[in-house]
């Protein structure tokens, strides 16, 4: 039971050092307002009907920065969305559709004219001054690739247990700053939601074409790495964010989905993770007095008045659903491990 707790400890103030190196470095994209002689093509995978798209065209429509071009690839789409997404791309030319394309990226480099190219999903909405920031940095640092995580929209006491999970896990687990600072694929983790990318560079190295279209887009930053070039993490802080899905098996999928991304599809380490994380304070909670306890209440309660600021989350909510969030964590893994299985199952036969 000592080396038990003393692993659960260990594995605590590890946690607390790489979020409060998060804290301290603030790894949250800045404003840069001048405009570039540049272009940027967007594009925009529709991969389901609960999506915030028009929003999105909208948010793009209203950016300080005019030079770019939109794709927006889906598969289906209810016939009456589809005829108010034609209808908006009928009043500007710079926005079109492409039907049938959603898993193919090879038609990139034909048909998209811009320096850089930004993969977007359709739940995101962005703010203005985010295509100029996003230049401004790839440029000055010389990057491959900058992924930039969304801030999240929660707007219920159901979402405040889910959503703010995958920043919880990642601001805990990655020390964001690093991973331009060193090019190893270690430091490679990666958001589906937001990737900004050298065009020049992407199409030099056939990063699209050698891209594993089973792990996604966010696969990049990895593949980016391993090719030597810099790549960048960065917090959307107000510049972007994201509405969760209403549908709560939608929902419950997608944070499943994010946790083997975390953890490059490996479970056994996500399960390590996980019972450290949710049943070895609990654990060690049971089993020891009030006063040794003192310190791991403390670090996980700064833990996550860090990470709410960072991610600008309510920080009271935050602690005072901390135990339902971790309970919502066990039960996300579950679930994730039940889809694998299930696939594995289907692959096999």
């Amino acid at each position: 039971m000592i080396v038990f707790t003393f692993t659960v400890l260990v594995f605590l103030v590890l946690r607390f050092t790489v979020t409060l190196f998060n804290f301290l470095s603030n790894p949250k994209l800045s404003a840069f307002r001048p405009a570039f002689a540049s272009s940027v093509s967007i594009v925009i995978m529709l991969r389901n009907e609960e999506s915030n798209l028009l929003n999105l065209l909208d948010s793009i429509k209203l950016q300080d920065f005019s030079n770019f071009e939109v794709f927006i690839c889906y598969n289906e789409m209810e016939q009456h969305d589809e005829e108010t997404v034609a209808q908006f791309c009928s009043q500007d030319a710079r926005f079109s559709m492409l039907q049938g394309y959603l898993n193919d990226y090879s038609w990139i480099e034909s048909r998209a004219q811009g320096n850089y190219l930004m993969l977007l999903d359709s739940n995101t909405h962005i703010q203005a001054g985010l295509l100029n920031s996003l230049i401004y940095r790839i440029r000055i640092f010389k990057l491959g690739i900058i992924s930039v995580i969304p801030t999240q929209v929660v707007k219920s006491f159901r979402q405040q247990l889910l959503v703010p999970l995958s920043d919880f896990i990642l601001l805990n687990m990655v020390p964001l700053r690093l991973v331009r600072l060193f090019r190893t694929p270690v430091l490679s983790v990666s958001s589906r939601d937001c990737l900004f990318v050298d065009a020049e560079k992407c199409f030099a190295n056939e990063w699209l074409g050698r891209l594993d279209l089973k792990k996604g887009p966010s696969e990049l930053l990895r593949m980016v790495k391993q090719d030597q070039q810099k790549a960048e993490v960065l917090l959307g802080n107000t510049f972007l964010y994201k509405r969760p899905k209403h549908n709560d098996e939608e929902a419950l999928s997608t944070a499943a989905e994010n946790l083997k991304l975390y953890f490059n599809g490996n479970l056994l380490v996500a399960f390590l993770y996980v019972f450290l994380v949710v049943l070895g304070p609990l654990i060690v909670l049971i089993g020891f007095d009030i006063k040794v306890l003192v310190l791991p209440i403390g670090l996980i309660f700064l833990s996550r008045v860090m990470t709410a600021f960072l991610t600008l989350q309510n920080p009271v909510y935050t602690v005072l659903t901390h135990p339902l969030q971790m309970a919502m964590l066990l039960v996300i893994y579950v679930k994730a491990l039940s889809k694998q299985l299930l696939t594995s199952g289907k692959q096999k036969s």
